[in-house]
């Protein structure tokens, strides 16, 4: 895996975080995009306020759903001030919705601008609707109503439903949190769902993990170990056939370009390096895990997550850990909910480091939890959390946006490889 730590211009400075909105079938159905430029600080989020720019809002998407299939929906959060500069016509209309925040107050004017991106062809959503009466004008001009669960009790929530049958718009429920308050969304006809429910593990008690997702696990505690030798980590490989073969499509696709092909895992591992490939070995297994759509969006924020971390550990003076561990922190960061296990009982099977083990755990007085805990902020768009975490650590806010963006993008080239080489392989299957 080749050093990247260097000041790259390639990327804008702006953050950008993509929460997946999942349908009846949990397909990913699009994203709910939150971005906010690094030079913003202090500013909750950027769609929420005045610095909010069309240039930020445009490379914002860019940023976001480069890579992704052209059918997946994008939800951006539109200001009063954008809705009525028009601002989201420079968005493609095929792909953008339009999401009219809570506090947008309904005048002529606003409504005016509604009903021109209508007539444009534009989708139109109304965030955190709870049964606003000033809000009910623009109900029958949106598409999707979004409904913010969180914290409403069944009672709430189905007054709120019964109250919007009447129209036409897709239901989608926000900040579902557990598996009992998306049941009772489903029941009350909400086709669309988000929330920080379906990135936590779903455990059914007495399930087991088959045995070749444990050769999986065993696989990837095998890989993980810092004092783990050439020979061992060449043995441990060539153990796997189809992990061998992968490894060997992988490094020997664009994302690397050697000159010549890779024709062994030895080989392999002399060119790239025994901590580079050991990485990539990881990285192989993880892709492999979880083929639904879900299970894919696990994987996206996992190898998103531990390329952020292993290269913002480049810039951090005081880090404690090396760049391998948070690496693997990241990596690891989403395994229990891929596996459907607690987490403790998924690391059992793994020779990580114990305080690694704690922080994956949850252990708030863990410093390597903090770290996690910036992942967090991130992807629920919480600026505020991600300029005190920066702040302390003594991180620039532009160097943090751009890694994030870097992770992202090496992100979506790793399992757009993974999805080419499924691909070939049932072709010739």
């Amino acid at each position: 895996m080749p050093d990247t730590c260097t000041e790259d211009t390639t990327y804008d400075p702006i953050f950008v975080a993509r929460q997946p909105i999942y349908d009846t079938d949990n397909d990913v159905w699009g994203y709910e995009l939150l971005f906010r430029h690094s030079g913003d600080t202090g500013v909750a989020q950027v769609a929420d306020n005045d610095l909010a720019t069309s240039k930020v809002i445009a490379d914002g998407f860019t940023l976001a759903m480069g890579g992704t299939p052209p059918e997946k929906r994008a939800l951006i959060n539109f200001p009063a001030r954008l809705l009525l500069d028009d601002t989201a016509l420079a968005l493609p209309k095929d792909r953008c919705v339009v999401e009219i925040l809570e506090d947008v107050i309904p005048s002529e004017e606003i409504l005016a601008a509604c009903k021109r991106l209508k007539d444009a062809g534009y989708l139109l959503a109304l965030d955190d609707f709870t049964g606003q009466e000033e809000l009910k004008p623009l109900l029958s001009m949106v598409d999707i109503i979004k409904v913010e669960v969180l914290g409403m009790s069944k009672s709430e929530l189905m007054k709120v439903a019964s109250g919007l049958k009447k129209y036409s718009a897709t239901l989608l429920a926000e900040k579902i949190e557990d598996r009992d308050t998306l049941a009772i969304a489903r029941s009350l006809g909400f086709t669309l769902f988000q929330g920080f429910y379906f990135c936590r593990p779903e455990i059914v008690p007495g399930r087991k993990i088959s045995a070749t997702m444990v050769a999986k696990v065993q696989l990837l505690g095998a890989l993980s170990k810092p004092e783990v030798e050439f020979d061992e980590l060449a043995q441990i490989i060539s153990r796997d056939v189809s992990l061998s073969y992968r490894l060997l499509q992988f490094i020997n696709s664009s994302a690397f370009s050697f000159r010549t092909k890779i024709q062994s895992i030895s080989q392999a591992v002399t060119l790239l390096g025994l901590g580079p490939f050991r990485q990539w070995s990881m990285v192989v297994v993880m892709s492999d895990m979880d083929m639904t759509p879900k299970g894919e969006e696990l994987t996206y924020l996992s190898l998103q997550r531990a390329r952020f971390l292993e290269q913002i550990g480049c810039r951090a003076s005081s880090l404690v850990y090396s760049t391998d561990t948070m690496f693997l922190l990241g990596l690891f960061s989403k395994l229990d909910a891929l596996l459907g296990q607690e987490m403790a009982e998924v690391l059992d099977k793994m020779d990580l480091e114990d305080e690694i083990k704690a922080a994956l755990c949850g252990d708030n007085n863990n410093p390597a939890y903090r770290w996690l805990l910036l992942l967090q902020s991130v992807e629920s768009g919480d600026w505020q959390g991600v300029d005190e975490f920066m702040a302390e650590k003594q991180l620039r806010p532009e160097i943090c946006a751009v890694e994030y963006l870097r992770a992202s993008s090496w992100a979506r080239q790793i399992l757009g490889l993974a999805a080419k080489q499924q691909e070939e392989n049932n072709n010739q299957a």
